[in-house]
């Protein structure tokens, strides 16, 4: 879904891969001052609102920057070695800057997830995953309060069209482009041959329980973070989120471009 085309810019901040990063930021600096923009240097420890959050990274940067500044648009460029949320690869930030500064971008917002387990909240960019440890688990997957299918085998992935090329990726799902506004449930190498994943509306209300499985063994996992004991029994609740991730483009077929280049179509 494209979002508003133009932002007023006063606040930009850096959110990078490591402070030992390579970067020009004397001449960002320098660049951002002329336009009259503030550049606050670290993005996490910004006092107040920013308007536009630039993330030098790779994906796992621009996850992290857009879970640290939920609603505000991020510019993806790309340090890293994959990149499919990125605009663009270092070489051409000096580039892009200046398109930005010229307002000649467009801003995308992509379905993020709100993600419950008894009074616990969290917000999912790319995909919650239910998963044994060591055993195979079941569990019931339900969708707006109709049971739809108990997989058996390693847990469930639940993903956003942006997760489609993160986890999603390697167990075989779909590749979903971002303005489908859709969810993706998947198996995770579920105990039959006619395991196939679900693809839902993005209004869809999503209920996991884990009805088999060994105590102490059982994880939930959100965007690759921590991970978080979950007991057999219990509910894990998801829905759209509020908050969508809004990233900065400037080309139309920025997403195929990045499938062709880091997947070599």
């Amino acid at each position: 879904m494209v979002g508003p085309t133009m932002i007023e810019l006063k606040r930009i901040g850096l959110f990078t891969r490591d402070r030992d990063q390579d970067y020009r930021l004397d001449s960002m600096r320098k660049l951002f001052r002329r336009a009259g923009i503030e550049l606050v240097a670290d993005a996490t420890e910004a006092d107040g609102d920013l308007d536009l959050v630039i993330a030098l990274g790779g994906d796992g940067t621009v996850l992290r920057a857009l879970a640290a500044h939920p609603g505000t648009p991020v510019l993806a460029v790309n340090f890293g070695n994959v990149g499919f949320l990125t605009q663009c690869d270092r070489e051409r930030l000096d580039n892009v800057l200046v398109r930005l500064l010229a307002d000649d971008y467009q801003i995308e917002e992509r379905l993020t997830l709100e993600v419950r387990l008894g009074d616990r909240r969290w917000r999912c960019i790319n995909e919650v995953v239910i998963k044994g440890a060591v055993h195979m688990i079941e569990v019931g997957v339900h969708i707006n309060g109709r049971h739809v299918h108990t997989p058996r085998g390693d847990g469930v992935i639940i993903g956003t069209p942006t997760g489609s090329t993160a986890y999603l990726l390697s167990t075989g799902a779909p590749i979903v482009t971002p303005e489908v506004d859709c969810i993706v449930v998947q198996p995770l190498n579920e105990y039959s041959f006619t395991s196939r994943s679900v693809i839902v509306a993005g209004s869809a209300q999503i209920s996991l329980t884990v009805e088999t499985g060994h105590s102490g063994d059982i994880g939930l996992t959100i965007d690759g973070g921590e991970r978080i004991l979950v007991e057999p029994g219990q509910i894990i609740e998801m829905q759209r989120s509020p908050k969508p991730a809004r990233l900065i483009y400037f080309e139309a077929d920025y997403f195929f471009r990045n499938l062709r280049e880091r997947l070599r179509w």
